[in-house]
């Protein structure tokens, strides 16, 4: 962690965020049929993960405050949605969503 960074301006800025962004790329490496979108624009951005070797990393990400973060916290804490026996637990919860 940097103090001095600005996560808006290293991370989140529309124009930075489209140079970081992976387009049309498998979400689970190496093949598969869920792929990252080709078309967005930076500024149309609501969620940012990282991503390791084995795919997804749900220990680290970003949400822009709205509508759809509100969505996407309710789904993931939700008591129903949390019971359900995902094969990797959080990594593919996090990927279904």
């Amino acid at each position: 962690m940097n103090p001095s960074l600005s996560v808006f301006d290293h991370i989140m800025d529309p124009k930075r965020l489209e140079s970081l962004m992976l387009r049309d790329i498998p979400v689970i490496p190496p093949d598969s049929v869920i792929k990252t979108f080709s078309h967005l624009r930076g500024d149309q951005i609501n969620l940012v993960l990282t991503q390791d070797g084995v795919g997804l990393s749900q220990g680290s990400f970003i949400i822009k405050a709205g509508d759809w973060a509100r969505f996407f916290l309710d789904t993931w804490f939700d008591p129903l949605y949390r019971s359900y026996d995902f094969q990797r637990a959080d990594t593919h919860a996090l990927v279904y969503l």
